[in-house]
This record gives C-alpha cells, structure tokens and sequence, in this order.
C-alpha cells in the first residue's frame, strides 16, 4: 500500500511540474557596437605589449526559450555571433563565436512592458590574426560573456532589446624558438559590446 501511494504521489508530483513548464521558443537577431580590446604580451627574449584596439560592427543570431519563474522570466538560448575586422596597422582581428546564453528578466509591476536583465554566456570562440609580415594565426578556445540590460515588449510577439556585455573570444598563447631566441606570444581578444535587438516569440 504504501508503494502504490508513493508511486501515485511521484505521478502526481511529475504531472504538476510538466503542466508547469510553460517553454516557449522564440528566435532574435541583434545588431553590435563592438568596442574590441585585443592585446598581445611578448615574453621570452624580447618583451613588450601591443593592444590592438578599434572600434567595429557585429552581429548576432539567436534562438532561445523563455521560461517562468518567481517575479521574471529565465531565458536559455543558443547564440551564433561574429563581428567585423578589426585593424590596426597591418594586423587584422577577426572573432567569432556560438555561446550558450542564461538570462534573467525581472518584473517590474509598476511598467510591465519594461524588463531589465542579466546574464551571462559560455561557449566556442574563433580567433584569427592576419599580418601582412607573417603568417595568419588561428585559434579556437572558450568564449564567455557576462552583462545585461533592458527588454522592451512591443506588442504581444514582439520584444526589443538594449544590452551591453563584456566578452572574451578564448584567450591563447603562442610559443616561438629561433635558435638561441625565445618569444612567447599571450593573445587576449577581448570587447565592450553594445546590442540591440529584436525578439519574436512564438
């Protein structure tokens, strides 16, 4: 008896949290300003720095999910995103990622059409330095962004969306031997990034 009673609670307990799930998908694109940080530390023989700093655009594509919790929203999704070169010289850095992004709206009674944000992201980076006096390093490493900002409900399906984060493209190192001569070659391709966006619902 007691078996039947504990397997009747478990059914009952699974059938309340199914019937709580309340997912619902939606797909979003968003433009960047994109304030890109990339530096580059010599080690080794010789020693310097050099920050390799432009002001660029990007963009990025989004599908995501929404889901209800307590006084907001968490929001999961899975974001493609890739910005222009960025130049300096004769050096051009070009980045690039797909992140797994978790986010939390809040809810302010108050203006309903308004929620701000936070979050923050972990995933793939793509890094590539082309220089017209060597050859063009690659990078693949671990993407990670963390910001937040403002949602703006439109109208029903309809959200558009103001946010900033700082993000990381996988920082990577580089190792050189000529002879008698060492280098070392710490790259950090970072950014400042300002998004805005648009979200549909389904």
């Amino acid at each position: 008896m007691r078996k039947v009673l504990l397997l009747a609670s478990c059914a009952c307990f699974a059938a309340l949290n199914a019937s709580a799930f309340e997912f619902n998908p939606y797909v979003a694109a968003k433009a960047k300003y994109v304030i890109a940080r990339n530096e580059v530390k010599v080690k080794g023989s010789f020693e310097g720095k050099e920050k390799l700093n432009d002001n660029i655009l990007g963009g990025s594509v989004i599908v995501g999910t929404t889901y209800p919790l307590l006084d907001g929203n968490f929001r999961f999704e899975l974001e493609y995103t890739k910005n222009a070169d960025a130049k300096k010289r004769q050096v051009k850095v070009k980045t690039q990622g797909v992140l797994l992004n978790v986010y939390y709206d809040f809810d302010i009674k108050t203006v309903p059409a308004f929620k701000p944000y936070i979050g923050a992201g972990l995933g793939w980076g793509r890094t590539e330095i082309e220089s017209k006096n060597s050859k063009t390093i690659r990078n693949n490493g671990t993407s990670a962004q963390i910001g937040g900002g403002i949602n703006y409900q439109i109208c029903e399906h309809v959200t558009a969306d103001l946010g900033y984060r700082y993000i990381t493209y996988g920082d990577f190192d580089k190792e050189y031997h000529f002879g008698p001569i060492y280098e070392k070659y710490e790259y950090k391709p970072r950014a400042h990034e300002i998004l805005l966006g648009v979200r549909y619902s389904f």
